[in-house]
């Protein structure tokens, strides 16, 4: 079935939806189904669900919902892929990822270390809060066009986390329980208004 990409939908009318397909996709309770619900950690979302739950926004509204680049962003920052490029950017040597894996521990400290031994990069005192801070930056920045509510998300605690263990399932998790029922339906009601069907004042 093709999306009617002529209808005009209403706020209301988008957060009902919404709601109906994560109940679908999710075979979730309607009643848990709250806007501050967290699709992960509140509804048990898993990968298959996300597809699923993309091709009924599709279908149903005519808009892609990027869950595939949500799993692929969390797959690069696992593999440390972001933070060679992140490294490249500064230092301008190519670090493979790979190789910033074999480090440990994982930390940015013991990684500024093996780059500056392996690669004879000069390091200053502020580089490890500067590189963290920088990794963050392009960790969020690779998510800002998602459906993710990154508004309030204090970067300083996203750092925190990475600066103890670059593979911190705490900073995946705060970024993570930003998916929420009301992120996706203000994601779709953006993407309404941009293509012009979204009702005026709704």
């Amino acid at each position: 079935m093709e999306p009617d990409t002529k209808k005009i939908w209403t706020r209301p009318e988008v957060r009902v939806s919404v709601g109906k397909l994560i109940v679908e996709s999710l075979g979730v309770d309607e009643a848990n189904v709250t806007a501050d619900a967290a699709l992960i950690s509140d509804l048990g979302a898993e990968s298959i669900d996300f597809l699923d739950l993309s091709f009924k926004c599709q279908q149903t509204f005519g808009v892609d919902l990027p869950m595939r680049l949500i799993q692929e962003r969390r797959i690069e920052w696992r593999d440390l892929s972001v933070l060679a490029r992140v490294l490249e950017a500064r230092y301008h040597v190519a670090v493979a990822a790979e190789e910033l894996r074999m480090v440990s521990p994982a930390t940015i400290g013991a990684v500024l270390e093996d780059v500056a031994a392996k690669h004879g990069i000069t390091r200053t005192a502020a580089d490890e809060r500067e590189v963290v801070a920088a990794l963050v930056a392009r960790m969020l920045a690779d998510l800002a066009l998602t459906p993710l509510d990154l508004s309030g998300l204090k970067g300083e605690q996203f750092a925190g986390y990475l600066e103890k263990n670059l593979h911190s399932p705490e900073a995946v998790e705060v970024v993570m329980s930003r998916l929420t029922v009301g992120a996706v339906t203000e994601y779709i009601v953006g993407q309404l208004a941009a293509a012009a069907r979204l009702a005026p004042g709704a």
